[in-house]
């Protein structure tokens, strides 16, 4: 019997035609941004300039016409009908009429769009025959990604390869004219292009010609008609009306290059829209970086209103930082302050201790500038010993200026920080047009981060960072952050130093990955050496105000305080003098002797209410110790509540159902006598047993906000930390982490068991996450040592992780309030809460006593001691 092979054909993939629209017009999310890309085109064909030029004369819908524009907008098939509904015409001139029906405003605008004309201009290299062919009707070309160079050394910005269909994102019809430059192009000018002769091409489209069922992309076409210019100038002197080219500096010769017309477009360009692409260009490329690459913008409606777009300078900031990393990931950072005004700051300030150091000093403030050296890992502490995937190497070298200006600022805080004067209107204007991290790549913005009244324009999260830790500048416990609106700057990368940056297909932004969460990472953490220098100023300032000017203020709080009570003193008796309430003959003096009568009534009202405020912080105290123990247990829960979520919808009756499903099986008669490790019922037994153990430990974190913890009561060393071993021990056991409590001396102090919950229960969830990090192959140990001196009681803890992590360059840090090294091994943004060392300091401080980090060979160590005075005697 014959046996049929299967037929195996290869079958080609079609493309819709419907492609250009997915790519063009519906990718591109907004006209301004198509207009930037096309501006691109120019840079990277080597311009010296480019040129965005509206016919836009008839755009604006007038609220009065003459009858010449009347008769044109006829003439420009604009329905006479349409502009009768629209306008009236009273004597000579048409009216528009008062009460206009939206329709038909809307129906004459679309019709006026359709009679502006968007050029787009570029003296650059043009392109021959085969370029148009091979590169510009060639959906997706490689050839900007794989040569990266244009002929004069610029990066190219472009590199996807759909740029050029922003076209139809801005109209119908475009008509692309080039004159190319030959010498530029060798060898791979045409051969057609020798044998005609010709110097140039018309290219022409209709993007309409991409719409229809069934219809695929290979048989759409566009017109290519050559061209014998002598110059690009003589198409140039075909647009009407023309460009003003003396406005166009230095002496560029348009002897080559290409413009793009598109006509029937899409939307109404009036002027308010030609502001915005205007303003927009402004902040195409950094400040003070033209990289020799001039963008004019022109309108036929406005003449002399625009011109050379001027790229934004910031030369009336507070703050300053200057960052750049190498290719080895070490960054330095230069800090330039100009907030204060160093002649009316008080000498005495720099004797204060904090001030007699670098930077602070008064030859710092002088100066106006210090530099630190620093590298990835320390401006991203705990990161590196996660990065598994060598994120540092990918992100490349990067420079990062930023600039902090305040918009306003009180007298008082003037005073008291010293701050410079400043034009409280100019800086908002500015900050309001130009504010925001913006992020450049070879010179061109990539859109839409720092894009204002967008959703991107806090793509750092300065805002999120600014809620969580709200302080105000001079905080003595610090955790300043500064506000995203107050704030401007450039990141520069490069297509060539930073290949894992790519963009989104939609040329709007870049890809989420891993590297650009990191780098995000590091750009806060930049921006946080300006805020610790700012904030340790603040402070120093604030204390020192307190000091010099403190007790003069309180006791001028004090003399109008008194004069409130003797003047309503005074106007009490005064009404009861007036409602005829006393009856008697007042004596001589009366009121000059009742008035202190009056005055000690109002002491004993103060003095009530102090009390009655007294009252209300001890019960705040004890919320504070409440909330303490219940941020404890959200530590040991977020800590944990992954290994144990899995299990915990089954574990108190998984065993159960085993049972029930072995007994109809097999009897448990059948295994007497039979020993437990080879008994299926014992082994449930112990099973059971072992998930009862993990459902208590999701009960543990309760037991921490016990009222009788609450209370000042006697608590045994020995007893207490033999118990907390014992709570731990379900978690150590899994870890195999040993407690060693043998060192514990038999002390005992009238303390709150809270206050300890929350100590040790953060030092222990710290070693826990520690040991998880760790490399070293050793046995895992926490050792707790406590005994007495003449003075002190004191605990010591240990544990043999890996230690703090060396990218801390300031140890005593970790106990600033949300402090953290605990970061995601994905996107490096901090994990942890920044709360745990803190509340250690805290509740031992307010147990007046005191905390200093240890220094063992092996890992982590902490002394923490408390005054013989909570000692029971």
């Amino acid at each position: 019997m014959e046996v049929l092979q299967p037929v195996r054909n290869k079958v080609p993939f079609k493309v819709s035609a419907r492609t250009a629209r997915l790519i063009g017009r519906e990718n591109i999310a907004t006209s301004k941004g198509a207009i930037i890309e096309l501006v691109k085109n120019g840079y990277d064909a080597d311009s010296a300039v480019s040129i965005v030029y509206f016919d836009n004369r008839y755009s604006s819908l007038l609220q009065e016409i003459n009858q010449a524009r009347y008769d044109e907008l006829v003439l420009m098939e604009v329905p006479e009908a349409l502009l009768l509904q629209v306008y009236e015409k009273r004597e000579e001139d048409y009216y528009i009429k008062l009460e206009l029906n939206d329709e038909v405003r809307s129906e004459l605008r679309k019709h006026l769009a359709k009679l502006a004309t968007l050029y787009i201009i570029d003296c650059g290299e043009g392109m021959t025959q085969k370029i148009i062919r091979d590169h510009w009707m060639t959906i997706g070309t490689d050839n900007k990604a794989n040569n990266v160079f244009t002929k004069n050394g610029r990066v190219k910005a472009g590199a996807k390869g759909i740029g050029r269909f922003a076209l139809d994102k801005l109209g119908n019809k475009c008509e692309m004219t080039t004159i190319f430059n030959p010498d530029n192009h060798l060898p791979d000018v045409d051969e057609e292009d020798n044998l005609t002769g010709f110097s140039g091409y018309q290219w022409v489209v209709n993007w309409e010609d991409f719409e229809g069922a069934f219809k695929t992309i290979d048989t759409v076409n566009a017109e290519l008609t050559g061209l014998y210019s002598t110059s690009l100038k003589e198409e140039l002197n075909d647009i009407r009306p023309p460009i003003d080219f003396s406005k166009i500096n230095g002496d560029k010769s348009f002897d080559f290059g290409t413009i793009l017309k598109i006509s029937d477009l899409r939307e109404n360009w009036e002027d308010y829209f030609v502001q915005q692409v205007y303003s927009d260009l402004e902040v195409l490329v950094p400040p003070k970086e033209s990289g020799g690459f001039e963008i004019y913008v022109f309108s036929a409606a406005d003449p002399n209103k625009y011109g050379e777009v001027l790229g934004s300078i910031c030369d009336d900031y507070d703050y300053k930082v200057q960052a750049t990393a190498d290719d080895k990931q070490n960054v330095k950072i230069t800090v330039f302050r100009r907030e204060y005004d160093v002649d009316l700051i008080d000498p005495e300030l720099f004797n204060r201790e904090a001030m007699k150091v670098f930077p602070y000093r008064k030859e710092d403030f002088v100066k106006g500038e210090w530099v630190r050296d620093t590298t990835f890992s320390k401006l991203i502490p705990g990161f590196s010993a996660k990065d598994q995937d060598n994120v540092f190497a990918d992100i490349g070298l990067f420079d990062f200026s930023f600039y902090f200006l305040k918009r306003t600022t009180s007298s008082p805080d003037a005073n008291r920080f010293f701050y410079r004067r400043f034009q409280s209107n100019q800086r908002r204007d500015w900050l309001d047009k130009f504010g925001g991290i913006k992020l450049f790549r070879d010179n061109f913005r990539v859109r839409p981060y720092g894009e204002t009244k967008d959703v991107a324009f806090d793509w750092l999260g300065l805002g999120n960072r600014k809620s969580a830790s709200p302080a105000g500048i001079a905080k003595e416990e610090g955790g300043y952050r500064v506000e995203p609106e107050n704030v401007a700057g450039a990141v520069k990368i490069s297509r060539l130093t930073n290949v894992n940056f790519e963009d989104k297909s939609s040329r709007e932004g870049l890809q989420e990955n891993k590297t650009f969460q990191i780098f995000k990472q590091l750009l806060a953490a930049v921006i946080n050496v300006f805020e610790i220098d700012r904030a340790n100023i603040a402070r120093e300032m604030a204390a020192y105000d307190n000091v010099k000017f403190g007790p003069e203020r309180d006791r001028k709080k004090a003399e109008e305080l008194a004069k409130r009570i003797l003047a309503a003193s005074r106007a009490k008796k005064e009404r009861a003098a007036n409602s005829g309430a006393n009856k008697q003959p007042t004596p001589a003096g009366g009121p000059q002797q009742q008035e202190p009568v009056a005055v000690d009534a109002e002491k004993e009202i103060l003095a009530g209410e102090i009390e009655r405020k007294e009252e209300e912080i001890e019960k705040l105290k004890e919320e504070q110790k409440l909330l303490r123990g219940l941020a404890s247990s959200g530590i040991v829960l977020a800590s944990f509540s992954h290994d144990l979520s899995k299990l915990n919808d089954v574990l108190s009756s998984r065993v159960d159902k085993l049972r029930n499903l072995l007994l109809e099986r097999l009897p448990e008669q059948d295994f007497e006598g039979v020993s437990d490790r080879k008994n299926p019922f014992a082994q449930l037994e112990k099973f059971k047993k072992q998930d009862a153990k993990m459902q208590n430990w999701l009960n543990f974190s309760l037991g921490v906000a016990r009222k009788d913890k609450r209370k000042r009561k006697q608590l045994f060393f020995v007893t207490y930390f033999n118990d907390l071993k014992n709570d731990w021990s379900t978690v150590f056991n899994y870890r195999g982490i040993q407690m060693d409590t043998t060192a514990i001396d038999n002390l005992e102090m009238r303390v709150f068991e809270i206050d300890f919950d929350s100590i040790f229960n953060n030092l222990l969830i710290n070693s826990i996450d520690a040991f998880n990090i760790a490399t070293a192959n050793r046995a895992r140990l926490i050792t707790l040592k406590a005994f007495e001196t003449s003075k002190e009681v004191i605990v010591e803890y240990y544990d043999n992780g890996p230690g703090l992590s060396p990218d801390i360059t300031q140890p005593e840090r970790i106990f600033e309030e949300m402090y953290t090294t605990k970061r995601d091994e994905h996107t490096g943004e901090e994990t942890g809460t920044g709360l745990g060392m803190w509340l250690v300091k805290s509740i031992v401080e307010e147990n007046d006593g005191g905390v200093r980090l240890l220094f063992p060979q092996e890992g982590f160590g902490i002394r923490i001691s408390f005054p013989l005075k909570f000692k029971k005697k």
